[in-house]
């Protein structure tokens, strides 16, 4: 009978060479001989009787059977590893490697400073950085998102990051030429540019819902950088962050007393007892990194 430690061992090449995408790849993070990997993976395959990677181009993917048996061993594969990690914790060394999916504006505006600090104290620990407003649920131990929306995030723990305040805002071009502004109502008859899909705004005053109104966006880009620059040259009126309006920016405020409801952006990840090491340290940096950013 096959030892189940060994069968461990080289499922753990597996998982790293499908994860990584390749077997150079894994091979170059694991440190050990391309041959060796081949010669081992080629053996498990072997024993369970079982085809699990197969090429595609350049690369190598799993094959159906390989997929269910890294979906089904997943969990147990990282528990292993996170407990390894513990038992490390003494050494005051930190080393792994961590996936951090967040939109562009959040690397700009204080994120991008947090993780360079981060990686210059902890230089063992490797980072894979997401820009993209995309959501990308996290599906190992090792991933983290931020995002606005929590939508199919159950299970998940949700750290909130900061509240975003919004305010209604055109270029004074446009406010000219749509003006004068002095109902909600002359809201719905306006050209709206967008960061979402949508056709109704809840409109609040002083943080209580007044009504709701049908809007047609004439532009949706999912970047709110892009959209405060398709706003300053005239294209519409957007409901935009507070802190995107620069006093330089020129923008012209429309009905002040009135705003969206107030956007909560959150840290996710997944909910685990026993975190690896890195990825506590990333997040009490980013939670540090929003604190000093509002004070």
């Amino acid at each position: 009978m096959n030892s189940i430690f060994g069968n461990i061992d080289d499922l753990y090449l597996f998982f790293a060479v499908v994860e990584a995408g390749s077997l150079q790849s894994a091979s170059t993070h694991l440190k050990l001989p391309i041959s060796t990997m081949s010669r081992r993976l080629s053996a498990l395959e072997e024993r369970l009787d079982v085809r699990l990677l197969e090429k595609q181009g350049r690369g190598l993917v799993a094959t159906a059977t390989g997929q269910s048996v890294f979906e089904q061993f997943k969990s147990g594969m990282e528990s292993i590893e996170n407990a390894f990690e513990l038992l490390s914790e003494d050494s005051r060394e930190v080393v792994g490697h961590i996936k951090l999916a967040l939109p562009h504006n959040f690397y700009r505006s204080f994120v991008g400073q947090v993780v360079e600090e981060f990686l210059q104290q902890y230089p063992k620990v490797r980072l894979d950085l997401v820009l993209s407003q995309e959501q990308m649920i996290p599906q190992t131990d090792r991933d983290l998102l931020m995002t606005f929306d929590l939508t199919d995030m159950q299970g998940m723990i949700a750290r909130p990051l900061f509240t975003a305040e919004h305010g209604f805002y055109a270029s004074p071009k446009y406010v000219e030429q749509h003006g004068p502004f002095k109902q909600i109502d002359d809201l719905t008859r306006q050209d709206w540019v967008s960061v979402e899909h949508i056709n109704e705004m809840a409109i609040y005053r002083q943080g209580q819902l007044v009504e709701a109104i049908p809007i047609t966006p004439k532009l949706v880009v999912n970047d709110i950088l892009a959209v405060v620059e398709a706003v300053k040259n005239g294209l519409g009126i957007s409901s935009l962050p507070h802190k995107h309006v620069s006093q330089g920016s020129q923008l012209v405020q429309i009905l002040p007393e009135y705003h969206r409801s107030a956007r909560q952006a959150f840290l996710v990840y997944r909910e685990r007892k026993y975190q690896p090491k890195a990825l506590r340290l990333l997040i009490e940096a980013l939670l540090a990194g929003v604190e000093r950013m509002g004070s």
